[in-house]
């Protein structure tokens, strides 16, 4: 056998990394691309690779990591690159932002608190090339089980209240337990495919596990729900633990609700 047939014998079949896979923004599989592990972190309005001089790799219209329940809804865009040729046929690479989904609070009544079956916050597709409308189910009772990642009826028909609301005995498509005070992320068969790790004033994400475009897009668009929900409990200055449990049990208990939601976990 030739070296260089040995050399291709050789070669491992790994999936593109994500700026690899960005810059063939044309292909008509873009959502079934798989890609590689990846750090992800988050500065301003932006998230990138940890790598050095990396470009933007999603964009949104507001910065995450500092706002309150006073906002209501937040753009999320995926940054794909495509590489474009001039008159003098020299190739040059242009950003285009793909907006694939709009994270929002969908309900605000301090009245009526929103019920276990529907989220606080949820990320609803805007792209056909999204995975859809998805949002956190915390359990009932803090630190009883995983938070699961589960699809979201954004026409609200299994509540009362008529918001948007989980679906029904939907299989999850992810899963979310603290372990060693990290949070870890397992697909829905229990597989890890990330960790959150939060330093001071520092939020990534590492991907331990290689995603399709589209699950690796849902996950960051839950990740950048739980930021936004954690930024704007500190800012309320809500408590931890079980004098957390007795607020919200007298703040349900004086607006009439027989059950809780918003865990802080």
């Amino acid at each position: 056998m030739s070296k260089q047939a040995t050399s291709q014998a050789e070669t491992p079949d790994l999936p593109p990394s994500y700026d690899e896979a960005a810059t063939t923004s044309a292909s008509p599989n873009l959502a079934n691309e798989t890609l590689e592990p990846i750090i992800l972190v988050v500065s301003g309005q932006t998230i990138h690779a940890e790598t050095a001089s990396t470009a933007p790799l999603y964009h949104l219209d507001r910065g995450i990591e500092s706002l309150t329940l006073a906002t209501s809804k937040v753009t999320l865009e995926r940054v794909e690159r495509a590489v474009r040729t001039n008159p003098a046929n020299e190739p040059s690479l242009r950003n285009h932002r793909r907006h694939i989904f709009d994270l929002e609070q969908p309900w605000k009544s301090p009245y009526h608190p929103l019920p276990s079956s529907c989220p606080r916050l949820f990320a609803r597709a805007v792209s056909k090339r999204a995975l859809g409308h998805v949002g956190l189910k915390k359990p009932r009772l803090p630190r009883t089980g995983p938070l699961k990642a589960l699809p979201v009826d954004v026409a609200g028909k299994g509540n009362d209240l008529g918001a948007p609301g989980f679906v029904k005995d939907a299989r999850p498509l992810f899963e979310l337990r603290k372990k060693d005070r990290r949070w870890e992320w397992a697909d829905g068969d229990g597989h890890a495919v990330a960790v959150e790790d939060d330093g001071e004033g520092t939020h990534r994400l590492i991907v331990t596990a290689p995603l399709l475009r589209e699950t690796l897009d849902a996950l960051v668009a839950l990740w950048c729900c739980r930021m936004w929900e954690w930024s704007a409990d500190k800012a309320e200055g809500l408590p931890q633990g079980m004098e957390g449990v007795r607020r919200r049990l007298r703040q349900g208990k004086a607006a009439g609700a027989t059950g809780l939601s918003g865990w802080i976990l």
